[in-house]
């Protein structure tokens, strides 16, 4: 009992109070207390985060042309970009209780993705060029990893807890909120002479129409569309549209509605990507699309599918892709 009261006294366990579990380099311990475990852990999690959170802030203006005359007019717009850390793979190191009080000690494994990887990458395969024919192989994350050994059909991304993972080997690697963008949204107008155009060009208001017109490389074989949020969720828009010339098909038809609606995910505006594709052949879809909705498609929506899913699809598809750029109310 003497010894629990002078533990108390001390604000906790030895362990705690002297922080002196020691890792490997990389790994960082955060210690946190609580009235509950859970209390405990986000107290511990707060305090590696806060060792890796970085705020960035930038303010500019963007000049655009408008209409045949030469009129110009222009959009304001303010960038504020938060790196945020995924900390969904916390391990316990050590944990207690004391006086009705809850410890831990919780590790972080701060070791860049690619280093993750490379640290457990697959067996002896030797490293290689990946010939850039498919979209998945295009990404920059096939060309890092291909430095790695490991491959576009090795690996296939996932939702997990809410986020993003890369499924390897039997082994799930988290993939940071930072590296989501840069690594597996990519804008490319024209592919071997399939072109995508979207109007109106540069930063939209939320609520604004726009319209996507896809020029097909061949004068016969089949168009599909996507649109793929900042979250990974895909809608199809146009599945396997036959073509016969190389005119550009306008989408949405606009006979019989005004355009896609930008619509912002939040308060910040959104970066959406549309997707095109072509093949000489219909590339298997297991639904067909009904007419264009006027509002944002639920999550039920059987258009909708996972990111991951796309890229596994378009193996030998031709690619174009251009990003919306939305701003929020």
């Amino acid at each position: 009992m003497v010894f629990l009261l002078g533990c108390l006294g001390c604000g906790g366990p030895g362990w705690y109070v002297n922080r002196d579990l020691e890792g490997p380099g990389h790994v960082l311990v955060g210690y946190g207390q609580g009235e509950t475990m859970a209390e405990a852990r986000a107290d511990a999690a707060r305090e590696i985060a806060e060792s890796l959170g970085v705020r960035v802030s930038s303010t500019g203006e963007m000049v655009r042309e408008q209409g045949p005359g030469g009129s110009s007019g222009y959009a304001r717009f303010r960038v504020s970009l938060v790196s945020r850390f995924v900390l969904d793979d916390l391990t316990p190191v050590k944990h207690g209780k004391a006086g009705g009080t809850h410890f831990v000690a919780l590790a972080y494994d701060n070791r860049t993705f690619m280093q993750k990887l490379g640290d457990g990458r697959m067996g002896e395969r030797a490293p290689g060029q990946v010939h850039a024919s498919g979209y998945k192989a295009s990404l920059p994350f096939s060309y890092n990893l291909s430095f790695l050994g490991i491959f576009p059909d090795d690996y296939h991304l996932v939702r997990r807890h809410g986020g993003w993972a890369m499924g390897v080997a039997q082994k799930v690697y988290p993939i940071p909120p930072e590296e989501w963008f840069r690594q597996l949204f990519v804008e490319k107008a024209e592919n071997q002479g399939l072109r995508l155009v979207v109007t109106p060009s540069g930063v939209l208001r939320s609520g604004r129409c726009y319209r996507v017109f896809v020029t097909p490389p061949q004068t016969t074989g089949y168009l599909s569309l996507y649109h793929v949020s900042e979250s990974g969720q895909t809608l199809r828009l146009m599945a396997n549209q036959p073509v016969t010339s190389r005119e550009p098909v306008s989408y949405p038809d606009a006979e019989r509605y005004k355009g896609l609606e930008a619509i912002a995910t939040d308060g910040n505006g959104s970066r959406d990507m549309i997707l095109a594709t072509w093949a000489p052949e219909p590339i298997e879809t297991p639904v067909t699309p009904p007419p264009v909705a006027s509002t944002p498609w639920p999550g039920a929506d059987e258009r909708t599918f996972s990111y991951g899913d796309l890229l596994d699809s378009l193996k030998d598809a031709l690619w174009a892709s251009r990003f919306v750029w939305i701003l929020g109310r």
